[in-house]
């Protein structure tokens, strides 16, 4: 009872900041939006060929000037090494629909390095270093150019309840991630830079792991050459593991 009791506390006071930081965020800048998401995962473990098989769901309606609703559908191998690094490979199926714009497709493939490290006991850290080629035109008309990008998230865990992540365990994230573009991009009307989060999840055993997902993302809007954006999300997911 104490947990529970602990946890809608902190859940209180992370909205109540995040919304207070985003309030200030959107009195600083004329261009800033609110997204709901909501991502389904199924994840399995492949032993024959030694990883694991996820993919990812997810619908990402973002209420812009131009209303929009990307979906995305993202089959992704993780290969663990020695429990401490994991290498990541995966593409990105992406379709966003405009209301006034032509509508977006995007596919992206990445691949990616996760380190588990340092581990402190009960609080434990990752860093999640990943590279995208992202391949995007607008719908009936020729494919744009490519563009790459890195990311870096800095990420660090800490069950609540236990002293470790097991069955019925609620937990909480606290994440920096950084966007670094390498040369020409295609124009967007909303490219992230720089990106905090925090969530709160709770695991209810190894099948089944429920999270809300808070960011406060900074960001441009290349298509309109904005010199600073920035928008909320709220992230609703679900994992289920086979």
């Amino acid at each position: 009872m104490r947990a529970l009791f602990n946890l809608k506390n902190a859940i209180l006071i992370t909205c109540f900041l995040a919304l207070g930081c985003f309030n200030n965020q959107v009195r600083a800048q004329d261009y800033a939006h609110f997204e709901p998401w909501a991502t389904f995962t199924t994840q399995r473990f492949i032993k024959k060929a030694g990883f694991w098989y996820r993919n990812d769901f997810s619908i990402r309606p973002a209420f812009d000037d131009d209303f929009n609703v990307l979906f995305m559908v993202r089959p992704r191998a993780i290969v663990d090494m020695w429990n401490i690094l994991d290498f990541h490979a995966a593409i990105d199926f992406r379709y966003t629909v405009y209301t006034e714009l032509e509508n977006r497709i995007e596919i992206r493939p990445w691949e990616g390095l996760q380190l588990h490290w340092p581990d402190f006991g009960r609080v434990r850290f990752d860093h999640f270093y990943r590279f995208e080629q992202r391949f995007h035109w607008k719908e009936g008309k020729e494919r744009d150019k490519i563009s790459l990008r890195s990311r870096y998230r800095l990420n660090m865990h800490i069950p609540l309840n236990n002293t470790r992540t097991t069955d019925h365990t609620y937990f909480t994230n606290v994440s920096a991630e950084a966007f670094i573009p390498h040369g020409e991009t295609f124009e967007e009307s909303y490219a992230s830079t720089f990106r905090l989060g925090f969530v709160l999840g709770y695991n209810h055993d190894k099948k089944w792991r429920y999270q809300l997902d808070f960011y406060l993302d900074q960001g441009r809007n290349t298509e309109e050459d904005t010199a600073e954006a920035s928008r909320f999300i709220i992230e609703a997911k679900a994992r289920m593991a086979f």
